[in-house]
């Protein structure tokens, strides 16, 4: 395999400075993957609530928590798989985990009552609204000398390239 080829940093030209830009891009999002998979954010967000449960966990109830405007009737494992991108076997760990710290209840499907679909408790919505807001203040930190054009901005750039992430 060769290395990446490495824009010329002296090339001025327009197309230059496109692919200067997407190299620039591209190195962020591999620093922000790797800190994801690392679950940094969450981590920390946890422990400054000092909640002693795991990123994963607060992914799933996320995922439910959206889910609920999209899905009213309910989620299914299956839909909490394909979010988390992994094994239904894994996403039905990750709920059951979720069952027992009483953040998640199963029901039975109104449709059809051999499936069960998982609905939020009111400890699971707490969950999510105290890691927000924990978040959110953590990311205001982070971005307290940005200008209020700069965060706007950033904030609009980011939502329209997240529609990559759609699939």
């Amino acid at each position: 395999m060769t290395a990446p080829e490495r824009p010329d940093p002296d090339d001025e030209t327009p197309e230059a400075t496109r692919i200067a830009a997407v190299a620039e891009i591209d190195a962020a999002l591999g620093r922000l993957r790797r800190s994801m998979a690392r679950r940094s954010l969450g981590r920390r967000v946890l422990d400054e609530l000092g909640l002693a449960i795991e990123p994963a966990v607060v992914e799933v109830v996320d995922i439910i928590a959206e889910s609920d405007v999209t899905e009213p009737a309910g989620v299914a494992i299956g839909t909490v798989a394909a979010r988390l991108d992994v094994d239904p076997s894994q996403a039905s760990r990750l709920v059951a985990e979720c069952v027992r710290a009483g953040m998640v209840e199963r029901l039975a499907s109104q449709d059809d009552g051999r499936r069960s679909v998982l609905k939020l408790t009111p400890a699971g919505r707490d969950i999510i609204a105290s890691t927000q807001r924990q978040k959110r203040a953590l990311l205001l930190g982070h971005v307290a000398d940005w200008s209020d054009d700069e965060l706007a901005g950033f904030a609009r750039s980011l939502s329209r390239f997240a529609t990559l992430a759609r699939g």
